[in-house]
């Protein structure tokens, strides 16, 4: 028999509980875990690998809505069902292309009516409502400058000034600061749309560059440049033909 895992993730206790205790009558059903804000239920879910998210949308701090994004970006497999005690969200979830939204106080029928259709949902389906999601929120700014990363099996905030550069590695991206590297849960051309509008630049097909952190452009063979970065092991990154003009352009070189 296939067990749901389902973690809850609502900073007002009593809600919490409520719902357990509606989950607690179904057999194929397993509550993993219960998180009470966004960065718990994002940590949660990295190291719980949860079926299906019940996210609190009127959080404190980071909304349901950001977290929901970040989570699609982490833990791609869960899916997500957003609680709201507030018809407009609910209407809003919809917009995005939830799931399922389930409203408070909690309706036993209809919290079954939304497990059930979890379970006939397939692989074809989820990712049509991520994509739903994901256009309606397009590429969520935070209210600081930070990127969750996965560290440990944990999901840490990561400072965008801390960052020297990133780099494409078998399809995905590695986070490189100046003691460390770090795993990002994407390819790079989604890291560099997540950063756009800052100061890091795709200098290069497999390097996307702080230009903060350029201490020293240096001219090389046939018209192509390396950038020196103020540190980190490998502070020197090629510059790809096409991108030079327009680093030329921000550096105000000649």
């Amino acid at each position: 028999m296939f067990v749901l895992k389902i973690l809850i993730a609502d900073d007002e206790m009593p809600a919490r509980d409520e719902l357990k205790y509606i989950l607690s009558f179904s057999s194929d059903i397993e509550i993993v875990g219960e998180a009470s804000d966004a960065s718990q239920v994002i940590e949660q879910a990295v190291k719980l690998k949860p079926d299906l998210i019940f996210l609190d949308i009127n959080m404190r701090g980071m909304n349901g809505l950001e977290a929901a994004h970040i989570i699609h970006t982490v833990v791609p497999k869960a899916m997500v069902v957003f609680a709201t005690a507030y018809d407009e969200y609910a209407l809003k979830a919809f917009e995005m292309g939830a799931i399922d939204y389930v409203l408070k106080p909690f309706d036993e029928d209809r919290i079954y009516k939304t497990i059930e259709r979890i379970k006939k949902y397939q692989v074809k389906d989820k990712t049509e409502v991520f994509a739903g999601l994901d256009n309606s929120l397009g590429h969520t700014v935070l209210p600081v400058n930070k990127l969750p990363v996965e560290k440990d099996g944990r999901i840490i905030m990561i400072s965008y000034d801390e960052i020297l550069y990133a780099y494409a590695c078998s399809g995905t991206a590695r986070i490189v600061t100046d003691g460390e590297e770090i795993n990002y849960h994407g390819s790079l051309a989604e890291l560099e749309e997540r950063l756009k509008a800052t100061y890091f630049l795709r200098v290069h097909k497999s390097y996307l560059v702080n230009m903060d952190k350029v201490q020293e452009v240096i001219p090389w063979f046939k018209g192509t440049y390396w950038l020196k970065l103020k540190s980190g092991k490998k502070n020197e990154i090629p510059v790809s033909k096409s991108q030079i003009k327009k680093i030329k352009m921000i550096l105000g070189l000649k």
